[in-house]
């Protein structure tokens, strides 16, 4: 045992020298019984016998390679064997071995090697597999264990395929999302700068969704407050350039980056046409219903408009108003007929360009009310305007 440590620590102090790793066997060691082994290991042992081979003769572990690749099973000694064959320029093989494991062990030995990328010639690895493996690389989604492989070399690999990705949705997003969790803050005024120019709607929602992976948002190592400062204002500079189509994932992007100021502060730019004076003109209704003790429904509809200074959105609308719309109305309408009740808040899909267009809702939500219990009367009972904050 402590032969094989020594010689691994030979073999890594070598390789990570730079030097090519073809040294003459060492005299601590049998070169020729190791290679025997490695030929006659089944499939479990193989992986530990080419490590155990390149750590005496590393010039006879890469002669071996190709051959012990092609029986090596995944795993921890798989990666470990992997590592070793890379360091030994050996990348090929390694290549190979990996296109034959099912999808699952294929991802996570290449995650492993993503997270390798400080091991001598990882980077280059990856760099190599790009090119040799050309559009597969993409396609069978190697480029996603880059997400950790934070050098320069990886992020070349990722900047240029969002580039060439631009028509292609579905991978352009799923690159730059990598790209934004590899480089983090760095990858910001790229985000950024493809917004300048950006027409296409669902691109920025793309680039809108890249933001909090580019802020940290899941690293396992914990927030980074500098990170996710950074994505904000970058968030906040893009946020006057978004289309309608991607306030929505704005809106859950600064949510994500625990920003839930800057999120309602969109809603003034989302609605900016509804706009009158700094405000905007929403509504809630509040459906009360009894069913009496002589077996007979009662509904009321309290309705009233709001005003809100931009910051609310739509599916915030009844929580926003409850507190004030309650004090206007107490629910009585089961206690006067000795029954018991309910009450429904409704609120409108966005604001509304004027009072009409209020009262047309209004309407229409009593016809609906009045569509669903027949032969009841739905009486009206409209309130002074409720002011949300």
């Amino acid at each position: 045992m402590l032969l094989s440590v020594a010689l691994s620590l030979s073999l890594d102090a070598h390789a990570a020298s730079g030097a090519k790793p073809t040294a003459a066997p060492s005299i601590l060691c049998d070169a020729k019984a190791l290679a025997t082994a490695l030929t006659e290991a089944s499939p479990g042992p193989s992986a530990q016998a080419f490590v155990d081979l390149a750590a005496c003769d590393p010039a006879a572990a890469k002669a071996a390679a190709p051959a012990a690749f092609k029986r090596l099973l995944a795993g921890p000694t798989g990666d470990a064997a992997v590592l070793t064959a890379i360091a030994l320029g050996q990348g090929g093989p390694v290549r190979d071995w990996l296109d034959t494991l099912e999808p699952d062990d294929r991802a996570g030995a290449l995650n492993h090697l993503g997270e390798a990328c400080d091991k001598p010639g990882v980077a280059g690895f990856w760099t190599d597999a790009a090119a040799a493996k050309g559009d597969k690389f993409w396609t069978s989604r190697w480029y996603a264990a880059l997400d950790s492989c934070r050098v320069p070399a990886a992020q070349a690999l990722l900047t240029a395929e969002i580039t060439a990705a631009k028509n292609d949705r579905p991978m352009f997003a799923a690159v730059l999302g990598t790209y934004a969790t590899n480089a983090g803050a760095a990858a910001l005024p790229t985000i950024q700068g493809l917004a300048q120019n950006e027409t296409d709607p669902l691109v920025f929602v793309d680039l809108v969704q890249a933001l909090p992976a580019a802020g940290g948002v899941g690293d396992p190592a914990g927030p980074n407050n500098e990170r996710l400062t950074a994505a904000i204002a970058a968030l906040n500079a893009m946020a006057p350039l978004l289309p309608e189509r991607a306030f929505a994932e704005a809106r859950k992007a600064f949510l994500a980056l625990g920003d839930e100021q800057s999120a309602d502060a969109l809603a003034a730019l989302r609605y900016k046409s509804f706009l009158v004076d700094g405000k905007l003109l929403y509504g809630v209704i509040a459906v009360e219903t009894a069913t009496c003790k002589k077996g007979d429904t009662r509904i009321t509809l309290h309705a009233a408009p709001l005003q809100d200074s931009g910051h609310a959105w739509p599916d915030e609308l009844v929580d926003r108003a409850k507190p004030n719309a309650e004090a206007l109305f107490e629910p009585r309408l089961a206690e006067s007929c000795k029954g018991t009740g309910t009450v429904e808040w409704i609120a409108p899909d966005g604001p509304f360009a004027n009072m009409a267009a209020y009262n047309g809702w209004v309407s229409a939500e009593k016809a609906t009310l009045e569509h669903d219990h027949p032969g009841v009367v739905v009486k009206m009972d409209l309130e002074v305007t409720v002011v949300t904050d």
